[in-house]
């Protein structure tokens, strides 16, 4: 039968405990992320593409998203910068600072949720020109083209 107290003995029993709370969370999270494999090759690349271009034909919203934020966190794109955002787009670029220490993006993938539309800006647009800023938003709504755009 067990007793309660030497269990309680073992666990406090400094010849068995190698650690306790937050230090034992931390081990373990180091142990677990230490198994899993991040490395990828062109033929993930390729999938996670073919996987995106299959979400778009079908018009499935999530895929979409989900192919281009893995290509987002290879090629370091981010979200853009406040005065750049648009609605029902998702939107990833390239972000770095100009000589002026603006903000410059490019080059620039729009996805629009309403028409499943996947729209390339590929140019550089500073945070402080806002004829460009202006054009992109008018390239968002399907006033004027992108440089590439497609289903």
């Amino acid at each position: 039968m067990l007793n309660i107290r030497n269990i309680i003995k073992i666990l406090n029993d400094k010849d068995v405990v190698l650690s306790k709370r937050e230090e034992s969370v931390k081990t373990i999270q180091k142990e677990c992320i230490d198994m899993i494999d991040l490395s990828y090759n062109e033929s993930d690349i390729e999938k996670i593409e073919i996987d995106g271009a299959a979400a778009l034909e079908r018009g499935d919203v999530d895929g979409v998203i989900e192919a281009l934020t893995l290509f987002a966190e290879l090629l370091e794109y981010s979200p853009p910068p406040k005065a750049m955002k648009t609605t029902d787009h998702h939107v990833i670029g390239a972000l770095s600072k100009g000589k002026n220490n603006e903000d410059l993006f490019g080059p620039i993938v729009m996805y629009s949720l309403t028409y499943n539309l996947l729209k390339l800006i590929d140019e550089q647009i500073s945070s402080l020109d806002k004829g460009k800023i202006e054009l992109m938003h008018q390239i968002a709504i399907g006033k004027e083209k992108a440089s590439k755009e497609g289903h």
